[in-house]
């Protein structure tokens, strides 16, 4: 009993810290624990303040709110009973009035909450303060108990233009004063720098933009025009936003939008006797988002459901475009089995050009020729006859098959495809596999197809002056339709003069050679749900006995990888690759170097060297890298890998040896791994520094679940000729 009892008075405590953070936008509730003592200066404003939260949570939880509408309900109610608080003098009556509008400001939350998230797909915000605050000071002179609390002008800091823009951040929670606004942004610097850049962006272009129409400083003072702006330029440059250029601009946009109409709103109000508050931030930010997210360019640029600081967005942004190609690019296996050439690439100088840019032509090139003899015919042509497989999942939506193959040298325009397959994928989308050999086209249009399956053979039918395979991405089935942007994935890849190395996601270029890496067992763990490893660790003679790691499944049905000091990771595991990304949990050194040597690791044994630019520095284990990586981003936010893999006959396994680098830094780690199959990793050696890490595998193990046992086997290596893992084993 107690024990519940503890886990809800804590979620209860971190859902009220993240009340007072997302005040300032800050999705973490450790930055609400000092916002929190911020408002204790004047001790019963802070009480107030928490009892405000309090009541804005019991609200929120009784109209039945999630776990992510509670903390809305909560900063609602705070900046309710902080205004209260904070503008009339200190009773019972001032008690009364901020939990009755903390309750409502919970409850309209969750009312109105639920309807723009339907209707507009974009969060509430501090709408329900606003409009409460609006009918609080409406009715505040009614009220004979209430005094106003006096004005007092806050000490100067550093100069009128530097003090506003730090008394903005003060006045978020209705503290106006330059050094309360410096401490808030100490503590906005600390978890992100890039929000701290955009407010200096939203302030300063909002500033010379209202200053250059002239406006009248009497008309700015009752606005919080400033507050109105950095907000709106956080915002949607920031929490919701992937940093560029691109958003950064939408963020001053959303900022000068926001100052004019908290100067328009001001003067409206003014002739009531209300205020705007926050309406003027939500409302900007609400204009901008709606427009940005249905802007077909902007694809991939905004993730509202899923707010996040800017730095960790680009991060997991950084490596999906690594990993998954471009948000807007579709991946396409190849459509053969060997090694073929690219003839025609993107934008190439022949066909594919303007609408048509995205496409791809493939012939089959040795000793710099694609045919035998004289070339004279067809059958002369290297590629001519060769398998053509299916290159995305679909069904078959339309089959030509009859075009005769042309004599090579020339072509066929009236029927400018050929005998060609059209293929309708998830999205709605058509991939177009042309010039095939005349009735060679196996799958009937219906049929359902995946990647890898034989759908025909090359010819030289259409508009094709010699056999290729000519690849596209099409909006709508019309031939001829505009193309689309899309990728090969899982290619050893030969390029601009780069031995052969891996691709999991890549557009080769003209003269590229390509071959497909077939699907292979090289796994580091397998994923299954309780399945994990047991280590024996060390750092130089220091000697930890165990340690683990376990695959779980998280709350939205993604496969984890935990270990058991309480690090996390999600993973997947594909044909292709077995990936790990965003890093969350209790610091593990042992975990993060875990991650460094398996958590990019091809699954075909083909495969022996790729690279990487997209893993986080953040892992590496080295306070230095780690401190450039947060002080110097994006420039030393990753760090630059390069693999290297090769069969162990000796130990029946695979060797897989990786040099990390960090830009500039130049700060080193290398790292040796084993990976057996059947069994995953089960040694690792790392150095960096004076500090040497290894880890033995000593058992596989799975955990008990209802109708699976729980079992664990040993894991027997011979393999003890290094230092280290010499020292595990006679201790």
């Amino acid at each position: 009993m107690w024990n519940f009892i503890y886990k809800n008075l804590v979620l209860l405590l971190k859902e009220l810290m993240r009340g007072y953070a997302w005040i300032t936008l800050l999705p973490t509730w450790q930055a609400g624990v000092v916002l929190l003592l911020l408002t204790f200066i004047k001790p019963w404003i802070g009480a107030i303040g928490l009892l405000g939260a309090t009541c804005a949570w019991l609200a929120g939880h009784i109209a039945g709110a999630d776990a992510n509408e509670r903390p809305v309900c909560v900063f609602n109610g705070i900046l309710c009973s902080l205004f209260v608080a904070n503008t009339w003098m200190f009773g019972t009556s001032v008690i009364a009035l901020a939990v009755l509008t903390s309750i409502f400001s919970g409850w309209l939350t969750v009312a109105y909450g639920h309807l723009t998230w339907k209707q507009l797909e974009l969060p509430i915000l501090s709408l329900p303060f606003s409009l409460v605050a609006m009918l609080t000071v409406a009715t505040g002179n009614s009220f004979s108990t209430l005094t106003f609390n006096p004005y007092i002008a806050p000490p100067s800091l550093f100069g009128n233009q530097i003090d506003q823009f730090f008394s903005a951040f003060g006045m978020l929670y209705f503290m106006p004063t330059p050094f309360i606004g410096l401490l808030i942004v100490l503590v906005i610097l600390i978890n992100s720098r890039y929000f701290i850049i955009l407010a200096l962006l939203g302030y300063y272009a909002s500033w010379l933009w209202l200053k250059s129409l002239g406006a009248a400083p009497e008309h700015l003072a009752n606005t919080a025009w400033d507050c109105n702006a950095i907000l709106a330029s956080i915002l949607v440059g920031g929490l919701f936003a992937k940093p560029s250029w691109r958003t950064a601009a939408l963020a001053v946009l959303a900022a000068i939008i926001a100052s004019w109409l908290a100067l328009a709103l001001g003067r409206i109000l003014d002739v009531i006797h209300l205020f705007p508050f926050s309406a003027p931030f939500v409302f900007a930010a609400w204009i901008v988002l709606y427009a940005a997210v249905r802007n077909t360019h902007m694809t991939g640029s905004f993730n509202i459901p899923a707010p996040n600081f800017p730095e960790h967005t680009y991060e997991r942004a950084k490596l999906g475009l690594a990993r998954i190609g471009h948000p807007t690019s579709v991946a396409f296996g190849l459509p053969f089995a060997d090694t073929w050439t690219v003839s025609q690439g993107f934008s190439g100088k022949y066909t594919h050009r303007g609408p048509w840019r995205y496409a791809l032509d493939f012939i089959i090139m040795k000793d710099g020729k694609s045919f035998a003899h004289n070339g004279t015919k067809v059958e002369d042509f290297y590629c001519y006859n060769q398998p053509v497989l299916a290159p995305v999942y679909g069904q078959v939506w339309r089959v030509v098959n009859e075009i005769p193959d042309n004599k090579p040298g020339t072509v066929n325009v009236a029927a400018n495809w050929g005998n060609h397959i059209l293929i309708r994928i998830h999205d709605g989308r058509f991939a177009l596999v042309a010039h095939l050999k005349p009735w060679s086209i196996i799958p009937l249009a219906g049929a359902w197809i995946k990647p890898g399956d034989l759908i025909g053979y090359c010819g030289n039918s259409g508009r094709s002056p010699q056999p290729h395979i000519h690849m596209h991405l099409q909006i709508s089935e019309e031939l001829g339709a505009p193309t689309a942007p899309f990728h090969l994935t899982s290619v050893l890849l030969t390029q601009d003069s780069k031995p052969e190395h891996y691709e999991l996601a890549v557009v080769p270029k003209e003269s590229a050679t390509l071959l497909q890496a077939v699907a292979g067992e090289v796994r580091p763990i397998y994923l299954l749900a309780g399945r994990g490893l047991r280590y024996a660790v060390a750092v130089n003679e220091q000697i930890h006995p165990d340690w683990s790691i376990h695959c779980a499944v998280d709350n939205l049905g993604r496969l984890t990888l935990n270990s058991n000091s309480d690090a996390h990771c999600i993973a997947e595991s594909t044909w292709a690759v077995f990936s790990c990304y965003e890093r969350s949990g209790n610091p593990d050194p042992f975990f993060d170097i875990w991650l460094l040597a398996c958590a990019y690791t091809p699954a075909s044994f083909q495969i022996k060297f790729w690279q990487d630019q997209a893993i986080p520095a953040r892992l590496l284990p080295s306070n230095i890298a780690r401190g450039l990586a947060k002080i110097i981003w994006p420039w030393m936010t990753f760090i630059t890998s390069e693999y290297q893999r090769y069969w162990d006959a000796e130990m029946q396994g695979w060797r897989q040896k990786v040099q990390h680098r960090q830009p500039l830094s130049g700060i080193n780690l290398q790292i040796e791994a084993l990976i057996l199959p059947q069994v995953g990793c089960t040694y690792i050696s790392a150095e960096i520094n004076n500090l040497r890490y290894t880890m033995q595998a000593t058992s596989s193990f799975q955990q008990a679940d209802l109708g699976v046992p729980a079992w664990e086997m040993a894991i027997n290596i011979s393999d003890k000729p290094r230092q280290a893992t010499r020292a595990l084993h006679e201790k």
